[in-house]
């Protein structure tokens, strides 16, 4: 089998063909939808929105947190299964925060490096809604 040269590679690739080159612009003004998709995708718009959602998921942590210890007796008793499996309490006091508080950590140490690793910020808003959800009932 035949590796295909750079230049085969190159045009099989979708890099916005549908977009005119820079070259044909020279006289011609961008139009606006170009302008505003550069504007929302660029750099800067997605480490805003990466880093905002860092912070919002670590604001909402930290509230439940301290929700929690100022309601500490008001904790769920745990449910009865007629196998008796039942998932300890302390289990589910702790484990959610400390993998709100992994996944968080994960994510900025990632974003500092250089990669956004967004499945790490949904891992932490689903672990959230576990704390939610153990508050509600």
């Amino acid at each position: 089998m035949a590796i295909p040269r750079r230049e085969e590679i190159h045009s099989l690739t979708s890099d916005g063909a549908w977009l005119p080159r820079s070259t044909e612009l020279a006289g011609e003004e961008i139009p606006p939808e170009t302008n505003l998709h550069e504007t929302l995708f660029s750099e800067m718009a997605t480490s805003l929105c990466y880093w905002s959602t860092v912070v919002l998921l670590a604001v909402a942590c930290a509230g439940l947190l301290y929700w929690r210890l100022r309601h500490s007796g008001s904790a769920v008793a745990p449910a009865t299964d007629p196998f008796g499996i039942a998932t300890p309490s302390w289990m589910m006091l702790s484990l959610p925060p400390i993998g709100v508080a992994a996944s968080l950590g994960q994510a900025a140490w990632s974003a500092v490096r250089g990669r956004r690793v967004w499945n790490m910020l949904m891992t932490a808003a689903a672990l959230i809604a576990v704390i939610v959800c153990e508050v509600r009932l």
